[in-house]
């Protein structure tokens, strides 16, 4: 599941986050001492969604072991870090086969893409986008996929940007709230220059 809050305002100056520029951030690999703060980033960005139940549960299946998903073959999971905050993780994406698959199978998605609400709106959901996307190439993935929710609408822009399309929408079982039915996207042809030239432009 991803939910990233791109198309934002800007935040002033002043403000917790403030205008951050290139050597503001660092994205790194997580580390195993990184758990902990990466668990309370996904819960406090995730948990106030009311579908936390259902089209979330992989996610907060995941948060059990963190570090064990992620140092899985053919997984990574990414950080991003306020070097103006002692390296505060403040957002985070992974990447990892597509439904317990093997990573030969060339499927990959994009997983647990957070980003603190006053660090949005600068580019930085972008940046970590375009982090996985790479390693996804390198990896040898050929095709990515991504789950969202309908009410997710300026993360869903913000993959649209970077050449995802949507897939046809899951049918809500009977009775079933729309805001509860996931949205799909996929980038197709990865290792395709076209999809280098739409990472690149993201830069």
């Amino acid at each position: 599941m991803v939910n990233v809050g791109a198309g934002l305002p800007l935040i002033p100056s002043g403000t917790k986050a403030g205008r951050m520029v290139h050597d503001d951030v660092l994205i790194a690999t997580l580390a195993g001492t990184d758990e902990d703060e990466v668990r309370g980033l996904i819960q406090r960005n995730l948990s106030g969604y009311a579908e936390a139940g259902s089209v979330l549960a992989s996610t907060f299946r995941r948060l059990r072991s963190v570090s064990a998903v992620y140092q899985a073959e053919g997984a990574r999971y990414f950080v991003l870090r306020d070097l103006r905050q002692d390296g505060k993780i403040v957002g985070g994406a992974g990447i990892g086969p597509l439904h317990g698959l093997s990573p030969l199978e060339g499927l990959g998605e994009v997983r647990d893409l957070v980003l603190d609400k006053d660090w949005r709106g600068q580019g930085l959901g972008g940046r970590l986008l375009k982090r996985c996307v790479e390693e996804a190439r390198a990896l040898g993935y050929k095709r990515l996929y991504l789950e969202t929710t309908p009410e997710m609408e300026k993360a869903q822009k913000l993959f649209l940007r970077f050449g995802f399309r949507p897939v046809t929408q899951a049918q809500a079982s009977e009775g079933g709230a729309p805001e509860k039915v996931p949205c799909y996207f996929i980038l197709e042809e990865l290792g395709a220059s076209g999809a280098k030239k739409r990472t690149n432009e993201e830069s």
